[in-house]
Order: structure tokens, then C-alpha cells, then sequence
């Protein structure tokens, strides 16, 4: 495998295929993701604060259970926050072909 960078272009060359990227678009790419994950921590904290909140403040708790009761009335709120962030990451997300194109040469020629 071969690259080299020239004028604002990454070109990568393997056995099969070369192909140009533009360095501009992998970086837009790149800190876009970044910006998508930001948000989606975001979400995942405001989702378990008004769980949380909805959960401890409206209803008394319970006592006399059992530990396996406790484990789920504590981590309910943290699987419906994953969840919900999860989606909301799912649906976000761009695709990001650039960077996959570039990423799945790399691991062919390192096969």
C-alpha cells in the first residue's frame, strides 16, 4: 500500500484500487462525529435527570424488597437513557463514506 498527500487531496493506493480523498471532507467528517457524540452524552444526561427526578420525587420508595428489585429500580432509568440516546445517535449519525472508504483500504492491505 502506498499514500502521499498532495495539494489538499490523500491519495491511497493498494493492489486492488486507488482512490483519492479529500483531506477537507475526512476532516469535516471526523469532527462532525465528534460534534454527534457531544450531543448524544448530552441527551443521555437530561434523559436520566428527569427520570431520575420523576422516579425519586413522584413515587415513595420501596422498602422491604429484594436486591434484584433495587438493581432495577436503580438501573432502569440508566437502560431507558441508553436507549433513547442510542436512537437519537442512530438517527444523527451521516454517513460518513469518505472516512469508511479509507478506513476499509487500510484494513485490506493490512490483511
Amino acid at each position: 500500500m502506498k499514500w502521499y498527500y498532495t495539494e489538499g487531496k490523500l491519495t491511497v493506493s493498494s493492489e486492488e484500487q486507488e482512490r483519492n480523498f479529500l483531506l477537507d471532507d475526512l476532516v469535516l467528517e471526523t469532527a462532525k462525529r465528534t460534534l454527534i457524540v457531544g450531543r448524544v452524552r448530552i441527551i443521555f444526561a437530561v434523559v436520566l435527570v428527569v427520570l431520575c427526578l420523576l422516579q425519586f420525587t413522584v413515587t415513595d420508595f420501596p422498602s422491604n424488597q429484594s436486591v434484584y428489585f433495587y438493581i432495577g429500580f436503580f438501573g432502569t432509568p440508566i437502560f431507558i437513557s441508553a436507549g433513547v440516546s442510542l436512537i437519537v445517535f442512530g438517527l444523527l449519525k451521516n454517513k460518513r463514506l469518505e472516512v469508511k472508504a479509507l478506513s476499509k483500504i487500510f484494513k485490506k492491505s493490512q490483511v
